[in-house]
């Protein structure tokens, strides 16, 4: 739930529970003065009524003539002889009917005594001479006023409330402007729009220093990748000439080490044992300039020079390689003819890096199961071996440059710690994804997936 909502909601409850508050006070107020103003005309009237007189000499009321107050005597035996009866003469309302304890209860205050007509009852004896008189009022219009006024408040609290949030989420969406703004100028950032600001607010509030603090954070940051990407294109820039220059004199140097070692049959064994060296880490020094220059392509891969192949044939191929190369593994082969559009000598050094992988860390003779599918628009490449495969922790660091898991200074694995970059390099300029995954065989799932088309 957004903040401008929980804002919105909590002042819709806070208005909610002050109009409830203020509605039950003015409920219960008006109650209390109804009651006590119907309890003063009782008293006054069983206070002023001559029962005897009443019994004696009747007189009633004219037939259109409305009694609001009923009284009564109390005979010795407890019944109760009716005096005058409320209501209209021609249609009077019944007396409420009286029980000791009631009546008992109504000469130390008044009482309410439910029934067919609810009636407010007070009992009183004027004097010892006189009879205990009682005098009550039907309370049918005070409750249906006290109900109209609660259907009132009620009514009046839901209007006030729902005013009272429509009236908040306004004034609340008007204050968040200036947070929107900054939310989508902080997203154009983030996509890669350096040079956009967050939109200053009214200086000398929270969002106007939330706002000159962001700018500056922004323009720190902006800085800092500029010289970062400097940097980085200053580096990649003195790799690759440095690679461009160093492929010539290896070459030099291969050649003459084959001619020395063909023209000197006789060499001692010092002689032969330096020659073979040589030899041998100029063809090491060879292969990492070639994955050097491999990513350099990459990195300045343009799709325009893309052409459509078929991935299953590199595929197999390659892992026809392995099989020569360890002729005790098992390997199973899932390959479905796949078209796409691509770069085809990158994607021949991604799967030659992959099976070099298989050969140099994992046994001989253990499985590898490769799986090529199409399928929704994606290509899918699955290759599961039985390998120890590569811990969780260790999994994104593997596709950073240089990065090998074996740190000690030993060459004996002939790695240089591109192999996995150098993938990872070619799916991201085919706009693919490189998933590292435990396999079902016990070791490492490579899974790599892109766009068919």
């Amino acid at each position: 739930m957004s903040l401008r909502s929980r804002i919105t909601i909590l002042t819709a409850l806070l208005i909610l529970f002050s109009t409830a508050a203020l509605g039950a006070f003015v409920y219960f107020t008006a109650s209390s003065i109804q009651y006590q103003t119907i309890d003063n005309g009782l008293r006054y009237a069983v206070a002023d009524a001559r029962v005897q007189a009443m019994s004696d000499r009747p007189r009633p009321a004219p037939a259109d003539a409305f009694i609001q107050m009923a009284i009564g005597r109390v005979n010795r035996d407890g019944s109760i002889t009716v005096l005058r009866q409320a209501g209209y003469s021609s249609d009077p309302l019944p007396f409420p009917t009286l029980t000791a304890a009631q009546i008992a209860q109504a000469q130390q205050s008044a009482i309410t005594v439910p029934g067919s007509i609810t009636y407010r009852v007070i009992a009183r004896q004027p004097d010892p001479n006189r009879a205990l008189a009682v005098a009550a009022t039907p309370l049918t219009d005070v409750e249906s006023n006290l109900k109209q006024l609660a259907i009132s408040i009620g009514l009046g609290v839901a209007l006030v409330t729902a005013i009272g949030a429509i009236a908040s989420w306004a004034v609340v969406r008007r204050f968040f402007r200036p947070v929107d703004a900054m939310v989508e100028s902080a997203t154009a950032i983030a996509l890669g729009d350096t040079s956009r600001r967050v939109p200053t607010a009214q200086p000398g509030t929270e969002l106007g220093e939330l706002s000159t603090a962001l700018n500056t954070m922004i323009g720190e940051l902006t800085d800092s990748i500029t010289r970062v990407e400097a940097s980085e294109g200053q580096l990649r820039k003195f790799v690759s000439n440095a690679s461009h220059e160093i492929r010539t004199p290896l070459t030099v140097i291969r050649g003459y080490v084959e001619l020395l070692q063909n023209e000197s049959p006789d060499a001692s064994d010092l002689q032969a044992r330096a020659l073979a060296r040589i030899a041998t880490e100029s063809h090491r020094l060879e292969g990492l300039v070639t994955q050097l220059l491999v990513l350099e392509k990459m990195d300045t891969l343009a799709p325009q020079a893309f052409q459509v192949f078929d991935l299953a044939r590199i595929v197999q191929d390659f892992f026809a390689d392995l099989t020569a190369l360890n002729p005790n593994r098992r390997i199973v082969s899932d390959l479905e003819t796949s078209l796409i559009r691509g770069e085809p000598d990158a994607w021949r050094q991604l799967v030659s890096n992959l099976v070099q992988n298989i050969a140099r860390h994992t046994p001989a003779d253990s499985p590898v199961d490769i799986h090529l599918h199409q399928h929704d628009g994606q290509t899918v490449l699955q290759v599961d071996d039985a390998g120890p495969g590569i811990p969780v922790a260790q999994r994104a660091a593997v596709l950073q440059r240089f990065t090998r898991l074996d740190e000690t200074p030993s060459t004996s694995s002939g790695g240089f710690g591109l192999g996995m970059s150098i993938m990872g390099a070619v799916i991201g300029a085919h706009g693919g994804r490189l998933e590292l995954l435990d396999s079902p065989l016990g070791g490492l799932r490579v899974q790599i997936t892109i766009p068919t088309g």
